[in-house]
């Protein structure tokens, strides 16, 4: 009986230590997380801490909703199971937002990884936002890694929440993405009480100034070039803002990101050449796998390569902010703005139709932003001269970067950028010397 009651004492004991402990941990994590974004005057959204509870009443209390489950149980279905089917999308949709989680865990894990992968650079830095505005930032979707790219670059200016697709819904990037603020998207789902569910949580947190990143292309593109953009949740925020009681400035931010490679490159490709569907969900998950691989491998072999003096990554990764677009402008260039710079609420064809619209001047804002980096310069310079020696190469990269200034195109080399190595003068370079054959070829190699 002593020995049992010594065995639940050490037991109790070792609860409470374990409970003070883990207390005292998150309340450390807590003050450093406030101080960081005190120190750097972070922009964190307080809807983010109001619980999945809250969201949830909003949501159930919501009248479109409410009239979406009412169709649903008057098509035939049980309203006990439809209510269900509520109560799924929900948890499925809404994240669980942590700020020790997103600041001292998530950012840390970013930079580690986008500098173990690439070499990073900000071409043109994020604009100063409005405290009261909800901004929504619009990203061109190269890779799997935009994501990490873009939190980086944002890191001290803003938490952003992401609209995250399906090939995320695996352990742990699901409980990442969450802690991170992320919310998941079904793209295509045939379910109208799904996208009712959604759109109407989209609005709440954009009602609520929650900064968002979305990815107007729905999916990555196979070959550099934008795809045509999906007007589903650009609706959805155009919905929001024709309505008179809706009295935020929502701002629309373009990103543009490029890479020299991007780490999905074989399997792009690969789709590219001989596909004819679209991947499915379960090969969009296993090319998700491969990216959870991928990612930790290098950033351990790179650290190992850092010490010993012979890092090599896949080039530069490259992100460019543009001026923000406030929709209110977009609107009063159409004519939906009434007395007042009122909006004037449309009919859904008519505003689907608006959301294509605008949706098409979006993506040019996009594209004016795409940085060109060093690989997709030289790639193009070749396709140009076709065959050429090294010093008309040169000249026609540097008559490309020439080009692209004129337009007001960023470049990732803007300012220049030195080697170690003494006769890199230039932002170009063959990886290393080879063979007189080798260079009549134009068989030039990426960055490092």
């Amino acid at each position: 009986m002593r020995y049992l009651l010594a065995a639940f004492a050490a037991l109790a004991a070792w609860e409470l230590f374990r409970y003070a402990a883990l207390t005292a941990a998150k309340e450390r994590l807590r003050k450093r997380t406030q101080r960081f974004a005190e120190a750097h005057g972070v922009r964190v959204d307080l809807f983010k801490f109001g619980g999945k509870q809250l969201v949830r009443e909003e949501l159930f209390n919501d009248l479109a909703v409410q009239r979406a489950m009412l169709a649903a149980a008057q098509a035939g279905e049980l309203a006990e199971d439809v209510r269900r089917r509520v109560e799924e999308y929900i948890d499925e949709i809404v994240p669980a937002f942590s700020l020790s989680a997103y600041f001292e865990v998530g950012l840390k894990l970013a930079a580690a990884a986008v500098r173990s992968a690439y070499r990073p650079i900000i071409v043109k830095r994020p604009p100063d936002l409005p405290r009261d505005a909800t901004a929504v930032f619009l990203i061109n979707h190269r890779s799997n890694f935009d994501y990490v790219v873009v939190g980086w670059a944002l890191a001290q200016r803003v938490a952003i929440s992401y609209a995250v697709g399906e090939w995320a819904r695996i352990f742990p990037l699901d409980a990442l993405f969450r802690a991170f603020g992320g919310f998941f998207v079904r793209r295509g789902f045939p379910d109208p009480l799904y996208h009712t569910v959604l759109r109407r949580y989209l609005q709440l947190i954009t009602r609520h100034g929650v900064t968002q990143g979305i990815f107007p292309e729905g999916g990555l593109t196979r070959d550099g070039a934008l795809r045509a953009p999906k007007v589903g949740l650009l609706d959805g925020l155009l919905q929001l803002a024709l309505d008179p009681a809706f009295d935020r400035e929502l701002l629309f931010v373009p990103v543009g990101i490029n890479y020299d490679r991007v780490l999905e490159d074989e399997a792009l490709l690969a789709e590219k050449r001989g596909r004819e569907h679209p991947p499915t969900v379960p090969e969009k998950l296993r090319g998700a796998l491969r990216l959870l691989w991928i990612v930790p491998t290098r950033m351990v072999f790179n650290a190992f390569r850092a010490a010993t003096g012979r890092l090599r990554r896949s080039g530069y990764a490259a992100v460019a902010f543009g001026e923000p677009i406030a929709v209110r402008a977009l609107l009063a260039r159409r004519g939906h703005l009434g007395p007042g710079a009122a909006a004037i609420p449309l009919p859904d064809d008519e505003r689907r139709e608006l959301a294509k619209d605008i949706a098409r001047e979006l993506m040019d804002r996009i594209a004016r932003c795409i940085p060109a980096t060093p690989v997709p310069l030289v790639a193009r310079a070749m396709l140009e001269l076709r065959e050429a020696p090294y010093s008309r190469l040169a000249e026609c990269v540097r008559d490309l970067r020439e080009e692209l200034g004129r337009a007001s195109v960023p470049t990732s080399c803007a300012g220049g950028n030195r080697s170690k190595r003494s006769d890199r003068r230039a932002w170009w370079r063959p990886s290393k010397e080879r063979s007189s054959d080798w260079r009549r070829r134009n068989s030039w190699s990426a960055w490092e």
